[in-house]
Formats: structure tokens, sequence, C-alpha cells
């Protein structure tokens, strides 16, 4: 429950490619790695359930290169669960002399989401955690005072509240999002996904080491590269938390980096320290003039709906997939930009949207492990890599039609129930798809007469009424009449 709360949290220069000159007018360099070479594994959620069994390319790829290692192996991931073939390579690789080190997530009492971690560390050695920062967090957070809202708290909602007004020229689209229950704000999550190879081979997105991710029951991207340069600024990375004990907001940032791998343009970002979302996927959005295909598991930030919102308005065509479960969150956006005219899909499979991505005017991708919200931008371990590529942007593109088609057009209007017949298997996936502690025939979504789901918080289109701006101020009025 934890890791999902705190994942919820939450052509000018803008949309200039890798390498040309940034917002002050400096000249970023373009580092030239010619020899390397990118993949992207797309993952289709076609499975009936989560496998341990190490079939799905997103997994093949990954225990190939553990295969084919020599010297060193270096890891970033949330946790592990099931995947005993990737458990098995692993174990091999330090038999035959690779040096291997890593770090996981864990929260202040030091548990992890994923329940084979523990024994995955006592297995390997040699891999740490952000346990005690995440304990020392707690420990400030408790001497904090949280001001009230500017706007009205939504009834039922019991969790920080989001004050939001979009401007939409003569209107103003205004609501009050917040969470059900109360969120501890003071955690973060190392929630990164990366191993790197001989200092030389990255696989790294959106995909989990466990029985849903690689496993193949849920969407997911992997982003293969072989490029030194990008290598060692993974490696520069992990060096942060395994060597220096540095996660979250206690990293430094070693500045952009751009590099030409092959015949792409990548840029490499990690949060919190290098702000993807302000840094790098902002500009592209507001730099977008044709199109923009997003698929993430969470969206919920406030600045990146707005430039959704204000991309839609100038002619682009923007079109949005998100995970069941997310879009029963209360800081989910996808009503929002439902509202203003935006095609929105929420999912109705049984695994999860779980890629964190998009597609921009059908150059460029971007990937990673990060959710787009607060908490991924501001306080969370994560990877950003954006890739300046026709013919990956092509390849992504054919993805996501695809899955735009599959969903069914009535999740245009409506939100499935994660744990319901309305998503695919996932009454018999033995998932608790809505982390309610109820899977399958336990939720009451998967019975013969599913409950209604509960409303999410209210939104209001107004006029302006001479106003300039959209101010939160107005949203105060809007919730008291609500």
């Amino acid at each position: 429950m934890r890791g999902w709360l705190l994942l919820a949290m939450t052509c000018a220069v803008a949309c200039a490619p890798p390498g040309s000159p940034d917002g002050e007018g400096s000249e970023v360099p373009l580092l030239e790695d010619p020899q390397g070479s990118i993949r992207l594994l797309l993952n289709p959620p076609t499975g009936k359930g989560p496998r341990s069994e190490c079939v799905a390319e997103v997994c093949t790829s990954l225990v190939e290169l553990i295969d084919d290692s020599e010297k060193t192996l270096d890891f970033a991931v949330y946790g592990v669960r099931g995947m005993p073939r990737v458990m098995a390579a692993l174990t091999q690789a330090r038999d035959r002399g690779v040096q291997i080190r890593g770090v996981v997530d864990r929260d202040a009492a030091g548990a992890n989401y994923y329940s084979d971690t523990d024994a995955m560390v006592a297995q390997l050695g040699h891999v740490r955690d952000d346990g005690k920062v995440d304990e020392r967090r707690a420990k400030e957070a408790s001497r904090t005072v949280v001001p009230e809202p500017r706007c009205g708290r939504p009834e039922g909602f019991q969790g920080p509240v989001q004050c939001l007004a979009y401007d939409l020229g003569d209107r103003c689209l205004l609501a009050a999002h917040s969470s059900r229950e109360p969120l501890d704000e003071s955690s973060a999550i190392m929630h990164n996904k990366f191993l790197v190879a001989d200092s030389r081979w990255v696989w790294t997105g959106s995909t989990n080491i466990s029985d849903t991710g690689t496993g193949g029951y849920n969407a997911n991207l992997v982003t293969v590269i072989d490029s030194r340069r990008l290598a060692t600024a993974y490696l520069r990375e992990l060096d942060q938390m395994y060597e220096d004990g540095r996660y979250h907001e206690d990293k430094r940032s070693a500045g952009p980096l751009h590099v030409r791998v092959g015949d792409a343009e990548v840029q490499l970002l990690f949060s919190p320290q290098d702000s993807p979302i302000r840094e790098a996927i902002r500009p592209l959005i507001k730099g977008a003039r044709e199109r923009i295909d997003v698929a993430v598991f969470y969206l919920t930030h406030k600045h990146v709906t707005a430039d959704l919102i204000d991309a839609h308005l100038r002619g682009v065509e923007v079109r949005v997939i998100i995970d069941a479960t997310a879009a029963s969150n209360g800081f989910t956006k996808h009503e929002l930009l439902r509202a203003v005219g935006i095609p929105v899909k929420v999912e109705d499979w049984g695994g999860k949207m779980h890629m964190k991505s998009a597609m921009i005017d059908g150059h460029t991708v971007i990937t990673g492990s990060m959710n787009w919200t607060t908490a991924g931008d501001d306080t969370n371990d994560e990877n950003v890599v954006i890739i300046r590529d026709e013919a990956l942007a092509a390849q992504y593109g054919e993805f996501f039609d695809e899955l735009w088609t599959a969903i069914d057009d009535r999740w245009l209007r409506a939100n499935p129930d994660p744990e319901s017949r309305d998503s695919g298997s996932a009454c018999e996936d033995g998932i608790d798809n809505d982390y309610d502690d109820e899977p399958d025939a336990e939720d009451p979504g998967c019975g013969e007469v599913p409950p209604p789901r509960p409303p999410l918080p209210p939104w209001q289109i107004v006029a302006k009424h001479g106003r300039m701006t959209c101010e939160p101020e107005m949203m105060g009025r809007l919730a008291a009449r609500r």
C-alpha cells in the first residue's frame, strides 16, 4: 500500500532536441557514442495472469545481459518477487567471479513491497537500501506543520489537498484533489529499475523484477542501451546511493547529459536532482505541434496536466492511456483532461498499464521508471530517458495504437473497476489489483452485483466573469457549494 500511495502523490527552445541551446542560451554538449545502439522492448498486457517463468522479452533481455557479463553487474531495483531464472542468473554470475552490487527500496520500518527482496539481498550480499534515509525523513516530518489548503477540501477525502485552476480562455476548470485516506508525505521510494553490465550495457525502463513485471503480465517498456557514456552516468548515480548513502533529495546532479547513441540522440535525467518533469517532459509537451501519445501508470502532476490541456487547446492531437487502479486515485487528472475534450482511455486488462512513457510529434520517445507525479519528480529515486529517433518513435506509436484499439471505447467515458469482470482476468489472477487486501473472489467488485465505484473529487468549468486569470481562491466557493 505504501508504494502505491507514494506513487500517486503524486518549436521554440522548449522542444529543441538534445544538444540544442537550452533556455539560458548556452550550448549543452552532445557527446558521441557512434558504435552504440538502443532497443525498445514493448510488452503487451496479453497474459492471463502473473508468471514466474522468464519468457517475455523484457525478461529474457535482462537474463541475457546477466549471463553474458564478465566483470561487473550494478543494479538499482524497486524490489524482487518471483523470477527464479533472474535470481539464478545473478547467482551464477557471482559464482563465476562477476562483482555484483545493488540498491533496493525500503521504508522507514525496513520493509520492501516485494516478497522476495529480502531473500535476494541475503543471497547476493552487497545490496544496500534507503531505509535509514526514510527513517530520518519520517522524524523530520513529524515536526512539520501542514497549512490548511487555499481551497475547500472535497468531502470524504482526508489527504493533502491540491488546489487546481486551469485557464481555458474565457473559462476556468476548477477542482480540489486529495487522497481518500491520510497520506504520509514524509516517505520517498527508490523506484529505479535498471541494471548495468560490464560498464557498457544498460537495461532500464518501467519493468519491475516481478511476476507481473518481467513476468510479462503488465504493459511495460524496457530500453536496452549499448553505450559506455550512458552506462557511466548510471554507475555514477548508483555510486551516490550505494557508496555515499545519498538518496532522494540528498543526491547531487552531474548536470545535463546528452549523448548521440548510434543514430539516436539521448538525454538522461535522474530524479529528484535533475527534475525530469520540469526540465525535459514539460518542455517537450509545450513544444509539441502535432501529436502527443501518453501511456502512464499514474498521471497526477498538476503542471503536466496544464501543459497537456494547453497543447490540446492549440490543436495538438493528444491521447492518454492510464491504469484502472490509478484512475480511482483521488489525485488522478484524467477526468480533468476528459472535461476539456482530450480522449483518455482507462485500461481494461487484468494486468496494469505500468509504462511511464510518451511519444511526441513522431520523433521523440519519453521512457524510464518515473510516474508523472510530484513525488516522481521531487523525491523518489528515478531515471528518465528521452530518445529522439524517428524509427523508435514509429515503433512506439504503432504499439500505442494497438493498445488504444484494444481498449473498449466505453472506457473513454467511464472507469473500469480494476478488480472486477470489467478488467479482463483481474478476478482470477491471484493479484490484489486495487490494493484493498481483497484479491479476486474476495473483492466485492468480482461479485455478481458489484458495488458502485467511489466518486472522484468534483470538478467544474465556470466562466471567468471578467477575471484575467484562474485562481485557486475560486475553488473555495466551488467546494463550499458542492
